[in-house]
């Protein structure tokens, strides 16, 4: 009898189950995909306030004197620009340019970041800076697995959270600011950063500490409607936001200038890699499908004519629109906002579609 290779699972797995959650395996995790209706949760976070389980997400923590200045040579962002308690989006990058992973950096204090990296960055992440790490200054630490990782995501999440923190400034903390709130057992990271496009919370915490905060949240007296949610809103979710997806649209082979995030750059690595041969040939654009259509799935091909000019990296009817929206990977010459000029073969039905601004909401 074969043995069935096991997944990694959240430490909130048995909350899952118990919740009546369907799972999927990502990147190696048995996660929640839904708990019900992806619809009914994507909505429960336009509307009001969804809880998300994130903690397949690495957590590595870099300290030291030296920690600062040693990120800034690693990472794509200017991590030395980064104030005490704040956070930013960043990547690390092969020496094509291609990206190993992109991740969030928060400046826990003077000399302490934590970088959260995809589950499927993880390892790459930890090993690309480990051979990069100083004799001295500067200590890495991989505590991925043992972090309780929530998101709270929606535009009734700051209420929620301060029913739960009442005496935590939240009005105050802008995006991409963060706090930590000291519990009698341990403490809470509170970061105003989220991967939905409406307001949110990312928090960070032990394990035994982030199951009750689970249930602290999900229970709250607060009045508020709390949506559990899985991994099938947050995809759709964040393709309504404009987000890109590792593995999607961001890889190795794909750059940050490719993907129209160049502004996250240091102008020096953004030099850089517009000077490097063939890094424009494709680019990653954002479409909308211009009428009634069934979903764009990815791999989808997409013409300009009789001309197939890229493929969908990612696509989804959108709960908001009822309209076919996602990512594509095109021929750099592509038109925005090019009226009747695009099309997109799904089931053998060729429809319309606009290259626009990413994002819709």
């Amino acid at each position: 009898m074969e043995s069935k290779s096991m997944s990694l699972q959240s430490p909130l797995y048995n909350e899952h189950k118990a919740l009546g959650a369907s799972f999927t395996d990502f990147s190696g995790w048995e996660m929640p995909l839904h708990y019900g209706s992806i619809l009914k949760e994507h909505q429960g976070v336009r509307e009001s306030v969804g809880l998300f389980d994130i903690s397949h997400m690495g957590s590595v923590f870099v300290s030291g004197t030296g920690a600062s200045a040693w990120l800034d040579q690693c990472l794509a962002s200017p991590v030395t620009a980064l104030k005490v308690q704040e956070a930013q989006y960043s990547f690390l990058l092969n020496a094509s340019g291609g990206v190993i992973d992109d991740l969030i950096v928060y400046r826990l204090a003077e000399s302490v970041f934590l970088i959260v990296p995809n589950a499927s960055g993880v390892a790459s992440v930890v090993s690309h800076l480990m051979d990069r790490l100083p004799e001295s200054d500067v200590s890495l630490e991989d505590r991925s697995g043992s972090v309780v990782s929530l998101a709270v995501q929606g535009p009734n999440s700051e209420a929620l959270l301060q029913s739960v923190f009442p005496d935590c400034p939240l009005a105050g903390l802008k995006k991409n600011q963060l706090t930590v709130v000291e519990e009698a057992d341990d403490s809470i990271v509170l970061a105003r950063t989220g991967y939905t496009g409406s307001d949110g919370f990312e928090l960070f915490t032990t394990i035994e500490l982030g199951r009750s905060l689970w249930q602290r949240l999900l229970h709250s007296d607060s009045g508020i409607a709390v949506a559990a949610c899985g991994l099938g809103s947050r995809d759709t979710l964040r393709i309504e936001a404009g987000y890109p997806l590792y593995g999607n649209e961001l890889s190795p082979a794909i750059s940050p200038l490719q993907a129209g995030l160049g502004f996250f750059l240091k102008p020096s690595v953004k030099n850089n890699l517009k000077a490097m041969p063939n890094v424009s040939a494709t680019r990653i654009v954002y479409y909308t499908i211009q009428e009634k259509a069934p979903p764009p799935r990815s791999a989808y091909t997409i013409f300009e004519g009789d001309l197939a000019i890229g493929s969908v990296t990612s696509g989804c009817l959108s709960p908001t629109t009822g309209r076919g929206i996602g990512f594509a990977q095109v021929d750099q010459s592509i038109e925005l906002n090019a009226a009747e000029k695009y099309t997109i073969l799904i089931r053998n039905k060729k429809y319309p579609l606009l290259f626009t601004k990413r994002g819709i909401i």
